[in-house]
């Protein structure tokens, strides 16, 4: 397992992410960054810094956040699934990468159940009969009815002669 080379972090944008985040750039320690430092205020700073850059802030979390453990790594390389144990450590130790999982997976099943609807429409309409179609069957129901009536009436027709005296 390589681990990832330590991102060079633009000082300015640093300073930026602070006064973004409302955090007074003299409390924090030079040898700090929103991911190593270890104060309450952190998350608001890694927060402004990840608006600021966030291609800088991914690589960031991924140099300078906490370690995560080997069935996490194995699970995000795709070598294992993510359970629902290694999940919550990936939204503790890696909170932004977590959440992008998260909005992956709900636009991936989005997605799904667009296709899941137009396969669905596509069943129907090839069930649904066509207007041709409908007025034929119309036609030939008419037909049927009208078969079936001439016939009740030939039958009543003939009970009737059957039933009244000869003269």
């Amino acid at each position: 397992m390589k681990t990832p080379d330590k991102p060079q972090l633009d000082i300015k944008q640093l300073l930026q992410a602070a006064q973004l985040a409302q955090i007074d750039p003299s409390t924090i320690p030079s040898d700090q960054t929103p991911w190593s430092w270890k104060d309450s205020r952190a998350f608001a700073w890694q927060s402004a810094f990840r608006a600021l850059n966030p291609a800088m802030a991914e690589a960031a979390e991924v140099a300078y956040g906490p370690a995560i453990s080997l069935a996490l790594q194995a699970a995000l390389d795709g070598h294992t699934t993510l359970t629902s144990d290694l999940a919550t450590e990936l939204s503790i130790k890696r909170p932004h990468q977590h959440e992008q999982m998260r909005r992956d997976q709900v636009e991936a099943a989005l997605t799904r159940m667009a296709e899941a609807r137009d396969e669905e429409r596509t069943r129907r309409a090839e069930l649904t009969p066509s207007p041709e179609q409908l007025q034929r069957q119309m036609a030939e129901s008419r037909e049927a009815a009208a078969r079936s009536l001439r016939l009740q009436n030939g039958l009543a027709y003939e009970e009737e002669e059957l039933s009244s005296p000869a003269t």
